[in-house]
């Protein structure tokens, strides 16, 4: 697959019918660069003239391009916006090297080599032509498809986690409006907390350079301020030379706040221009939104590879040691029966933990000689209740504790895994909280883990253990959180839902691995 293509589009009615051809064909990023009849005749003919073109009228040819790429998920699609504000232009720049570009135009090789010598800029010494257009396709006349003012200073904001076409519309329209500076205000971390599924938010600085990329890539020309905002207003607030504020239609009314603060201020209230949401058009689950969102794209995240594993040369390629983590009551052990009955062997380090320090053990003798008689009950086993009580209120006692049962337990956990290995078993779910805090994220070849949000953590916690709703919180907080389980996980699954969704997540996950380490096909 070539991973950079280019459609130079002069009906957006056919964009449709180029699609299967574009998705396999192409693996990274599509450019489409609409023209109209004239400034398509002007470039393939080299007698482009100096025309002003008003980039609002062109705003519903950009919209339906982006509404027909919904379904191409799997390739950044790119408006350039350049010739639309600008007719005067008489090259084509992208960011990324372009390797094949394709016309829904009948043209001949001739046609086709010419137009990409004299306008594509960026393109490989190898940059393949193809024609997509049919002999019977009649020109188009261009239609005034709407009207609007164009303004010097223009803003907008929002979250722009993982960009998608309703974010791209949302852009590209201020941009359209836009004749020399465009402020996009980011949302910053601590505005998120309250989003579904948050912690899966890309961070501020990377949602903030995949707006400046996206921005500079389509249309270069302008000058673009990115600034992370800290409330809803951000610098619309203060700055007295915004005139146009672009919102979505569901945020319109965050528009006339902003006027009631500026007014307030004595600042000239801004134009509120809004544009319609994009319906999601492929619902997969009833949990997801039935509009274009990050929100159902982080449920679809769920169970799918976030990052790909690290090569793990220091360890042996089998058993492959999937690490398992995630706080209490946040459904862990749940999802590992699940792998277990889909094939994976399950390994309890809490449960191994449990049993290795029993009377008769190199562990037993080690603990006992550390903490004093004292722990042992009438058995002469030690209680975990009495030995829990010590460690829970002197820091200084769990570091002691830890340093004994870590590698007691780490080492125990390979020799069972071993075990399972000998039985036909090639994937092992290492299922352990203290992972992280004990360092071995190093011994496996991949890390999962279970987040929930931690105010249903409290409630079944609360429910399953019968803690007062401080020493449930108590608990929650001696934890790492959410974040630090994603920030350190190759995969994320979240129980917060029915059952059957977190069984959906399972199978995906499970059936990806499968694929990834090319095992039996799964079932």
């Amino acid at each position: 697959m070539t991973k950079t293509g280019m459609l130079i589009v002069t009906n957006p009615n056919r964009f449709v019918r180029c699609i299967p051809r574009i998705q396999r064909e192409i693996k990274n990023t599509l450019y489409i660069q609409f023209l109209t009849k004239w400034q398509y005749s002007c470039l393939k003919n080299s007698s482009l003239n100096s025309t002003k073109l008003s980039g609002p009228l062109f705003s519903k040819t950009v919209l339906s391009l982006y509404r027909n790429s919904i379904n191409m998920s799997n390739i950044d699609v790119r408006v350039l916006l350049s010739s639309i504000r600008n007719s005067n232009i008489s090259t084509i720049n992208t960011k990324k090297r372009v390797e094949v570009v394709y016309f829904d135009d009948v043209l001949n090789a001739d046609e086709m080599q010419g137009f990409l010598k004299k306008c594509v800029t960026n393109r490989s010494s190898d940059c393949q032509t193809v024609s997509l257009g049919y002999q019977e396709d009649g020109s188009v006349e261009e239609k005034i498809e709407s009207s609007g003012e164009v303004y010097d200073n223009v803003v907008l904001g929002g979250t722009f986690d993982r960009l998608h076409p309703g974010h791209k519309i949302l852009l590209s329209e201020a941009v359209l409006r836009c004749s020399k500076k465009l402020t996009v205000g980011v949302t910053n971390t601590e505005m998120l907390k309250t989003k579904k599924l948050w912690e899966l938010i890309e961070s501020c600085a990377t949602r903030m350079n995949n707006v400046r990329d996206f921005l500079e890539d389509v249309e270069p020309t302008l000058e673009y301020n990115i600034v992370a905002i800290g409330d809803m207003f951000g610098p619309t607030k203060d700055d007295p030379t915004f005139q146009l504020l672009v919102v979505s239609s569901e945020t319109v009314r965050g528009g006339d706040k902003v006027n009631e603060v500026r007014k307030d201020k004595g600042l000239k209230p801004l134009i509120v221009h809004s544009v319609d949401l994009l319906l999601n058009p492929n619902l997969e689950d009833e949990l997801e939104e039935d509009k274009i969102s990050s929100s159902t794209d982080r449920i679809r995240l769920l169970g799918r590879l976030l990052r790909r594993p690290e090569a793990r040369e220091d360890i042996p390629k089998w058993p492959y040691i999937i690490g398992m983590i995630g706080g209490t009551a946040s459904g862990k052990s749940s999802v590992c029966k699940r792998l277990e009955a889909l094939g994976a062997a399950h390994i309890n380090c809490d449960l191994i933990g449990h049993n290795i320090y029993k009377k008769g053990t190199k562990v037993y003798d080690l603990v006992v000689r550390s903490f004093g008689t004292d722990i042992l009950d009438d058995q002469q086993e030690i209680s975990r209740k009495v030995l829990a009580d010590i460690v829970f209120k002197d820091k200084e006692a769990r570091v002691k504790l830890n340093k004994i049962m870590w590698p007691a337990i780490l080492e125990k956990s390979k020799e069972v895994a071993m075990e399972y290995v000998k039985l036909g078993k090639k994937v092992v779910i290492m299922d352990a909280a203290v992972l992280l805090e004990a360092g071995w994220k190093k011994h496996c070849h991949e890390i999962w883990a279970c987040i929930i949000p931690p105010e249903e953590a409290i409630i079944r916690l609360r429910e399953r253990s019968g803690l007062t709703e401080e020493q449930a919180k108590s608990r929650i907080a001696s934890q790492p959180s959410n974040s630090i389980q994603v920030e350190n996980a190759n995969l994320v699954f979240c129980t917060l839902w029915k059952p059957e969704y977190t069984q959906k997540q399972v199978e995906r996950a499970w059936k990806e691995l499968n694929e990834r380490l090319e095992l039996n096909p799964f079932k």
